[in-house]
């Protein structure tokens, strides 16, 4: 249900449209050519484009190893604005002679303010783009002026806009660099003085206390001065243990004769050349033996070695000799060693105690102040030493990716032409059909079946096609004629026409329709076989006798009076079975000749003599002879021209007749362009296809 109801609302939207499309087309053609005439008037405007990176400060090679610049979110953003501000801008317009040639182009070169309104014409002229993710910055230039250079001017201009900024930002930081430099400097100048004056001050309590070079080296430091005696104190320690070690070494010696001492020696010291000799002295000695039992004393051999065994006793004692001499001499040494170190350590003890007086306290305080103001100048002097070579290296802010080319002169980037024209299209059709739709809403008048069903609450009976025209025996259109034909069925099988012959048709205002509605009707229902008979009973401005083609001098109002008989006002026609009752002259002076017994009288004789009589009476609105004809017929019809009146008209009409007690069967609905509203269009040819059959020469569409 849902689904029906969305497809009926766009479908109603569509009628709309279709049946405002003169409006639809005519607003959007002038919105089309207004488009192509205002893109073809536009100045045509070029477009220079460069594109740069922009870096962060570093130098292109640092020898000193700074550690990585990190990332700063706000940098690009604020680069992005200072390529747009003033003082670039400033700067670009000077250097390009801007105000010259813009002013002269635009025409305000003797206004006082050509510089501020030269930089707004640039200033509107820029724009800058940035890359996402990216270091890339878009310069863009966009002129129309002067026509006959602007392409050289606009890529220039753009160029010139990316080499001010790079200059200024490269100037910038420079100058920002030697203002750091030379407070560096100036603070190093003062740190350096500082080193002057503490060494003075060092200089100066030194003499005041009398403290000597040794004391100062020894004594500048107390921390120092123990940590050397520790150093001492384990020197000497090791020495007097050497020293216990060769005195008692020395002691055993002395204690052993030349014998034990002699077989002992090898023990007590590990001197190579002595166990050599007992070595070779022990081996002799062990052939010996063999030998002087094999060959007796005397022999050669025997006597060799004996020899030889002495001269080894001889080397050996006097090695031992010598032994007891150089065990004595380290013994004296390592005695020696221990005094001195034992004097230094008691004079180590006496620096430790100096040092912690007053005066060294003093004097230790200044020294570390002069060596904490060394370092500090050393500190100061190194960075500005580093800085001011970095500053000589070379280092690139900002490198030019792209510079801008001059355009194609028959490339302008505005006006587009094809652009404009669809968007001339898009918005000529949106205006268009929003003109439509305001109109529609602001049309109140009757403009579809609903509307006649929910405001006047009666049904239609028939739906007339527009430019219908009073039907002839000759010509008589096949799909108008049909539309009376459903009418005249309609009429024929209401409920409310139950064997009734007296029709009545008005409408709520004049020219709706009504008297060319009774004719044709009346015409179709002669064709179909019956008794016709039409009345114009609208005294005041008769139609029907013209339709007709006789004569209005006599009729019903003839009738009525009582100067005519009623068969005498009768007029055969040249349709088979249809007669007419023109209207007649209303004699001067005569009013409500309708609200009369005689009236009542002739309607009685025309329903006995005619199969269907149709009454062409005036509006119901503004005449009163309506309402007293209408509550005496079978049946009124009220006939409403589709979007004429606004509805409240023909509610009101509905309302008069339901008040007089008439009998209203239904609604004609009149004049109806089938060909805009595709619902009657469907109601109309319905009929005439299932008639004369599909695809007949003769179906005609209005």
């Amino acid at each position: 249900m849902a689904d029906t109801r969305e497809s009926l609302h766009f479908l109603d939207y569509w009628r709309v449209i279709t049946s405002r499309k003169e409006i639809v087309i005519a607003v959007s053609l002038l919105v089309i050519l207004s488009g192509v005439l205002v893109s073809q008037l536009m100045p045509r405007v070029y477009m220079g484009s460069t594109l740069i990176e922009v870096r962060e400060e570093t130098p292109d090679v640092d020898p000193f190893g700074a550690e990585a610049v990190r990332f700063n979110p706000f940098f690009l953003p604020t680069q992005f604005e200072i390529i747009q501000s003033r003082p670039i801008l400033d700067e670009v317009i000077r250097r390009q002679n801007l105000v010259e040639k813009l002013g002269t182009a635009y025409g305000y070169m003797d206004d006082p303010l050509r510089f501020e309104i030269t930089y707004r014409v640039l200033s509107n002229a820029m724009q800058v783009q940035q890359y996402r993710d990216t270091n890339l910055i878009e310069i863009r230039i966009r002129l129309s002026e002067p026509k006959d250079t602007v392409c050289q001017e606009v890529a220039e201009a753009a160029n010139m806009v990316a080499d001010v900024f790079r200059d200024q930002r490269m100037q910038r930081s420079r100058d920002e660099t030697e203002r750091a430099l030379s407070a560096l400097l100036e603070s190093y100048e003062q740190q350096k003085r500082r080193v002057q004056e503490q060494e003075q001050k060092v200089e100066e309590i030194r003499k005041r206390y009398g403290l000597d070079v040794l004391s100062r080296e020894l004594g500048t430091d107390s921390e120092l001065a123990k940590r050397s005696l520790a150093t001492i104190e384990e020197q000497r320690l090791q020495a007097r243990l050497e020293l216990a070690a060769s005195e008692a070494r020395l002691n055993n010696v002395d204690k052993l004769s030349a014998q034990e001492l002699r077989e002992a020696a090898m023990y007590l010291v590990e001197d190579p050349a002595l166990i050599d000799l007992v070595t070779r002295k022990n081996r002799i000695s062990s052939e010996l033996d063999g030998l002087r039992e094999a060959f007796g004393a005397k022999h050669p051999t025997v006597v060799a070695n004996m020899a030889s065994i002495a001269a080894l006793d001889a080397q050996i004692e006097r090695t031992i000799a010598g032994l007891r001499v150089g065990m004595r001499a380290a013994y004296d040494a390592a005695r020696k060693k221990y005094e001195i170190l034992e004097e230094q350590a008691e004079e180590m003890k006496k620096v430790v105690r100096n040092a912690e007086s007053a005066a060294f306290l003093e004097f230790n305080e200044a020294q570390q102040e002069l060596a904490h103001a060394r370092r500090i100048r050393d500190v100061l002097e190194t960075r500005y030493l580093q800085e001011r070579i970095r500053l000589q290296i070379p280092r690139t802010i900002v490198e030019m990716i792209e510079r801008a080319q001059p355009p194609d002169a028959e490339r302008p980037v505005s006006p587009n032409l094809l652009l404009n024209i669809i968007l001339s299209v898009l918005v000529g059709l949106g205006a268009g059909m929003g003109l439509a739709f305001f109109i529609e809403y602001m049309d109140t008048s009757i403009k579809t079946i609903e509307d006649i069903e929910q405001y006047v609450a009666a049904p239609v009976l028939g739906v007339i096609p527009q430019k219908v025209k009073p039907f002839t025996p000759e010509d008589a259109a096949p799909a108008n004629a049909e539309s009376y034909r459903v009418l005249r069925t309609n009429i024929r099988f209401s409920k409310k026409m139950t064997e009734g012959k007296m029709i009545c048709c008005t409408s709520g205002s004049v020219g709706e329709g009504k008297s060319l509605t009774v004719f044709n009707l009346g015409v179709v229902c002669g064709e179909m076989g019956d008794r016709t008979l039409i009345v114009d009973a609208d005294l005041h401005r008769p139609r029907q006798h013209r339709m007709i083609g006789v004569s209005n001098d006599f009729g019903l109002a003839n009738v009525l009076v009582g100067a005519l008989r009623l068969e005498e006002a009768i007029v055969a026609t040249r349709f088979p079975n249809v007669s007419v009752m023109p209207s007649g002259r209303l004699p001067s002076g005569a009013h409500g000749l309708l609200d009369t017994r005689k009236m009542k009288e002739i309607m009685g004789t025309l329903a006995g003599s005619y199969d269907i009589v149709l009454f062409d009476t005036p509006p119901i609105l503004g005449v009163s002879d309506t309402s007293l004809l209408a509550r005496e017929m079978d049946g009124v019809l009220l006939v409403i021209q589709h979007r004429k009146y606004p509805r409240a008209v023909s509610k009101r009409a509905r309302d008069i007749l339901e008040n007089m007690g008439a009998n209203l069967v239904g609604v004609v609905l009149n004049n109806v362009n089938i060909s805009r509203d595709y619902s009657y269009y469907y109601y109309h040819h319905y009929y005439y296809r299932s008639r004369y059959g599909k695809g007949r020469d003769r179906q005609q569409r209005s």
